[in-house]
């Protein structure tokens, strides 16, 4: 009633909550948006923005499906770079986390159970030096194409991964601020997650720093809208 403004931040991630992650590789609780409401008694009504926080690659910690991931077999591998560039260790575990490239019909999925208004695109510099970047845009199965993500673990884990692939950059982005200042194949990548996933990249993260990021402004978040 005093209009103040709360940010409620989740834990872990989509993919591991118990009730809509990839079961029975999840967290205990509900990371996803719904546990705002009944969490903390919050009526939807007062929701508004949502934003969906995710890597410019793929990760996870331990077992589970994993399609687009890349395995770290030498210091040359793409999978290598990923995890020793973006510093990949669990929080808590100190385990290495496993890398992969960004999977879209899991963010679809992602997109879906949560509503997200904006996305929060972070580590967009561990992509840098690579001279391809691929995007997993699509999952086939036995030969078909999966309209979206299989509940089925056994079916997800059999899946072949449909992939765009992009041109790489090489520049050093850390030190920018606007998203006009990102290198062109920077900014296509970018642009075409945005057009995957049908909702605005708001925030794109360009370094480790707390401050090493852009921000879009307003006119990039369907909030702004409501």
């Amino acid at each position: 009633t005093r209009g103040y403004k709360i940010l409620v931040e989740g834990a872990n991630a989509t993919m591991l909550d118990i009730d809509f992650g990839t079961y029975p590789f999840v967290t205990s609780s509900n990371p996803s948006v719904g546990s705002v409401l009944t969490g903390l008694g919050v009526s939807p009504d007062k929701v508004r923005g949502i934003y969906g926080t995710v890597k410019a690659y793929c990760t996870r910690v331990g077992e589970g499906p994993f399609p687009t991931e890349l395995i770290p077999d030498g210091p040359t591998s793409i999978g290598y770079h990923l995890g020793t560039v973006g510093a990949e260790y669990g929080t808590t575990t100190g385990r290495q986390r496993r890398c992969g490239w960004l999977d879209i019909p899991q963010m679809q999925y992602s997109c879906l159970i949560n509503g997200f208004t904006a996305i929060n695109l972070t580590k967009l510099d561990v992509l840098t030096g690579l001279d391809e970047v691929k995007i997993g845009v699509a999952y086939k199965h036995n030969g078909k194409f999966l309209q979206s993500m299989p509940s089925c673990l056994q079916t997800l884990g059999e899946c072949e991964i449909v992939y765009e692939s992009m041109p790489g950059w090489a520049e050093d982005i850390s030190k920018c601020k606007t998203f006009e200042e990102l290198p062109t194949n920077a900014q296509k990548y970018v642009l075409r997650v945005q057009e995957l996933l049908g909702v605005p990249v708001r925030w794109i993260g360009v370094g480790p720093n707390r401050l090493d990021q852009i921000d879009r402004g307003e006119a990039w978040d369907l909030s702004s809208q409501r």
